[in-house]
């Protein structure tokens, strides 16, 4: 009986252990942040990320970006139950589950929130930013599009690491 018991206890564990790249994935949402202006910068004086998902990846975003200053702003991190009660500038979806996915994007598209995620069809579900491991380093694509209705402007400083999707001819990101 205890044989049976430990699969399910593993599996539902799993979410609960830090990923290894996990510590990369949160420096990088750091240097999004550093680098995104937003149009009402000065109405809030916290820059709120919320985050969905990976409990396990809430608390290594919190201990990286918890209290930092960024543009004169300081940095909170909320684990959401639900991206409806998000009071928050940026939402980070830590889940490959494309209904979880899509149920966090939904709310934060209209509410012009940054969105940043992990999985291979983050960016076609609706989401701004994905992050990835390639040969061993993080990487990261933007849809621009989704990037606009953010209203969310990101400095093309750093933008020219990542791939980007759906450029408008003639216009530089950022």
């Amino acid at each position: 009986m205890a044989l049976l018991i430990l699969p399910i206890w593993a599996a539902a564990a799993a979410s609960d252990i830090a990923e290894p790249e996990d510590e990369l994935k949160a420096a990088t949402v750091l240097a999004f942040l550093q680098n995104a202006k937003w149009p009402d910068q000065t109405a809030d004086p916290d820059l709120t990320v919320g985050i969905v998902g990976r409990p396990a990846f809430a608390q290594v975003l919190r201990r990286t970006l918890e209290g930092k200053s960024v543009n004169g702003r300081t940095v909170r991190v909320l684990t959401l139950k639900s991206p409806a009660e998000a009071r928050c500038q940026v939402i980070y979806v830590a889940t490959d589950r494309k209904q979880e996915i899509e149920s966090a994007l939904s709310g934060a598209t209209a509410a012009h929130l940054l969105t940043i995620g992990e999985s291979n069809h983050f960016l076609d579900s609706g989401g701004a930013i994905n992050l990835f491991l390639a040969d061993g380093h993080m990487s990261f694509e933007v849809s621009i599009s989704t990037l606009d209705r953010c209203n969310v402007a990101i400095s093309s400083k750093l933008l020219r690491f990542g791939k980007l999707r759906d450029l408008p001819k003639g216009k530089a990101p950022g």
